[in-house]
C-alpha cells in the first residue's frame, strides 16, 4: 500500500497536470526512469501535427516493451484535460474534447475581457481625457489591458484541470502497479502504451495504429479512469472474438482501426450505455482510493493471463 500512496502522490500530485508540451515531457522521463527499474524500456516517440492555423503541435507517446513481440497490449492516455467546473457529463471512451467543453473552460477568460472591456470605457478612458495618459487612470488602462493580453495568451487553449486523480491518473496507477506484479515471462508478453491526444482528438491513437503492420495483429486492452468505481466495466466491439472467462462483456467501441481490443473502465452504466467518469475535468477529481485501485489491479493481471498463450496453454494441460 505504501506504493501506491507513493504513485498517487507523485503521478496525481507532482505530476498530475499534463497539459501543456512541457509538463508531458517531464511526466515522461519520470516514468521512464520508473518503468526502466521495473525492466521495461520506454521508447519516447514524438509526432507533429498541422493544424488549420498552419502551427505545429506536437503529441508524444510512450511505448512501454516490445510491441512487435507481445501477444498483448495495454494503453490508457496520459495527457489531461481542460477544466470544465463540472459543468459538463464526461464518459469513458469517448473523445473528450469538444467546442461546448471549450467554451465552458474559457468562460472566465471572456468574463474578465468584459469587465476589461468596461473599465476602460466607462471608467478608465474618461479620466484620462481629462487628467491625461500619464495618470493613475492611464497607467492603470495600460496594466489591465497587458495583463488581460497575457491571460488570453496563456489560456488560449483552455484553462487546464489541475487535479485528475481518477480521469486518468488512475489509470496509469493501475499500469504501473500492474507491471510491478509481472514475472519475466510476462513482461515478455506484454507491452504498455501511454498515448497522447485522449482529450484532443485522439491523435496518439493514430500513432499507434501506425507504429507498424503487426499492430492489427495484436490483441489490445484500453482503460480509461479504471478508479471510477468499485466495479469494473468490460466491452469490445461487435465481431470481436476475444474472452473473458467468467465476465459480462458488453458492446463498445472507440474511434480507432484497430480490430482486437478489450475496453476496461469501472463506475455504473446509464440507459444511454455510457459510463459517466464522476467530476472529470473539475477540481473535485481530487481522491483515488488505493483499496480500489489494488482490487482493479488484480482483476487486470488476471484478464492479461487469459489472453496470453502461457495462460491458455496451461488450461489445454
Amino acid at each position: 500500500m505504501e506504493i501506491l500512496k507513493d504513485l498517487v502522490l507523485r503521478y496525481c500530485v507532482i505530476f498530475g497536470k499534463r497539459f501543456s508540451s512541457k509538463e508531458k515531457i517531464a511526466f515522461l522521463r519520470v516514468i521512464s526512469k520508473e518503468l526502466s527499474q521495473l525492466g521495461y524500456i520506454v521508447d519516447a516517440k514524438l509526432a507533429k501535427l498541422k493544424l488549420a492555423t498552419r502551427r505545429y503541435e506536437n503529441y508524444y507517446n510512450a511505448y512501454i516493451g516490445d510491441l512487435n513481440k507481445a501477444e498483448l497490449i495495454i494503453c490508457t492516455y496520459y495527457d489531461t484535460a481542460i477544466n470544465c467546473f463540472n459543468l459538463q457529463k464526461n464518459y469513458a471512451f469517448t473523445p473528450q474534447f469538444n467546442k461546448l467543453n471549450y467554451f465552458i473552460s474559457i468562460a472566465p477568460i471572456v468574463f474578465l475581457f468584459i469587465i476589461s472591456l468596461i473599465l476602460n470605457y466607462f471608467v478608465f478612458l474618461p479620466n484620462i481625457s481629462t487628467q491625461g495618459f500619464f495618470s493613475f487612470s492611464g497607467i492603470s488602462s495600460i496594466i489591465s489591458t497587458v495583463l488581460l493580453f497575457f491571460v488570453v495568451f496563456k489560456f488560449k487553449s483552455g484553462i487546464p484541470n489541475q487535479k485528475n486523480f481518477v480521469c486518468n491518473s488512475s489509470s496509469i496507477i493501475t499500469i504501473i502497479n500492474l507491471i510491478n506484479q509481472l514475472d519475466k515471462k510476462d513482461k515478455k508478453k506484454i507491452a504498455f502504451v501511454l498515448y497522447d491526444g485522449g482529450n484532443s482528438g485522439q491523435y496518439g491513437l493514430k500513432m499507434l495504429e501506425s507504429y507498424s503492420s503487426q499492430m492489427k495483429d495484436k490483441k489490445f486492452i484500453f482503460i480509461d479512469s479504471i478508479g471510477n468505481g468499485n466495479d469494473l466495466i468490460y466491452l469490445k466491439p461487435e465481431g470481436s472474438s476475444l474472452q473473458i472467462e467468467g465476465k459480462t462483456i458488453y458492446t463498445g467501441k472507440m474511434e480507432t482501426q484497430l480490430p482486437n481490443y478489450i475496453m476496461i473502465t469501472s463506475g455504473n452504466i446509464d440507459k444511454e450505455g455510457k459510463i459517466v467518469i464522476n467530476n472529470a475535468h473539475s477540481s473535485k477529481d481530487n481522491y483515488l482510493s488505493n483499496e480500489i485501485i489494488e482490487k482493479h489491479t488484480q482483476s487486470l493481471h488476471d484478464v492479461c493471463r487469459s489472453l496470453t498463450t502461457r495462460y491458455a496453454n496451461n488450461n489445454q494441460k
